[in-house]
This record gives structure tokens, sequence and C-alpha cells, in this order.
């Protein structure tokens, strides 16, 4: 089994929040901010260095106006 956050898929799900956000307009600082996280936790989980728990996903999809189930849906 590939660890999550090595899997093709789950950094497929991670370049969809960020084209998601790119497309928005939103830097990783204004995205930390409306999270209530650190820059540093932002550039982490945008460079695959940090994985996104179910909660934090749901969070950050609601912060970018995306729907969690299309993202899920792309992991089928």
């Amino acid at each position: 089994m590939i660890k999550t956050i090595a899997s093709p898929r789950y950094g497929k799900l991670i370049g969809w929040l960020i084209a998601a956000r790119q497309a928005r307009g939103l830097s990783l600082r204004e995205l930390s901010t409306s999270l209530n996280i650190t820059l540093t936790a932002v550039h982490r989980i945008e460079s695959l260095e940090r994985r996104l728990d179910v909660f934090e996903y749901v969070q950050y999809c609601h912060a970018l106006g995306v729907d969690p189930i299309d993202g899920i849906k792309m992991l089928r």
C-alpha cells in the first residue's frame, strides 16, 4: 500500500485545491488567515510535506468555495 502523501491521487487532489486557490486569486497568506493556520502549514500542505486529515480537508474546501465531494470523487 502506498502511503497517502506519496500517492499520485493525493497529489492530484492537492493540485486541485491549489488550482482552486489560484483561480480565486488567493495567496498562501490569505488562505492561511482564512483557515486560521500558519502560512508554513499551508505551504507544507501544498508542497505535499504535510497531509490533510478529513476535517482539515473539508475546512480547506470551504475556505476555497469548492465542494469537498468533488475532490473525493477524484480519488476513486
